[in-house]
């Protein structure tokens, strides 16, 4: 199996790639791939970019449980 590319190790809390555009684009992405768009929902927003943030930075130990 390869080596994982993420998550990354966040080596300063202010990373200046994790924008609001940054969110937003990848919100226009799943919209273009048929999802349901955010909107104006902050609440979505917000849930996104906290998946983003977990995916990017975090990991998540329930799939490397899986994967053992």
């Amino acid at each position: 199996m390869d080596e994982r590319s993420y998550p990354l190790a966040l080596t300063d809390t202010n990373d200046p790639r994790f924008t609001f555009g940054f969110v937003c684009d990848v919100a226009d992405v799943l919209a273009r791939h048929g999802f349901p768009s955010i909107g104006n929902s902050p609440q979505d927003h917000v849930e996104l970019q906290l998946a983003l943030y977990r995916f990017i930075y975090v990991g998540d130990t329930r799939t490397e449980r899986l994967a053992s």
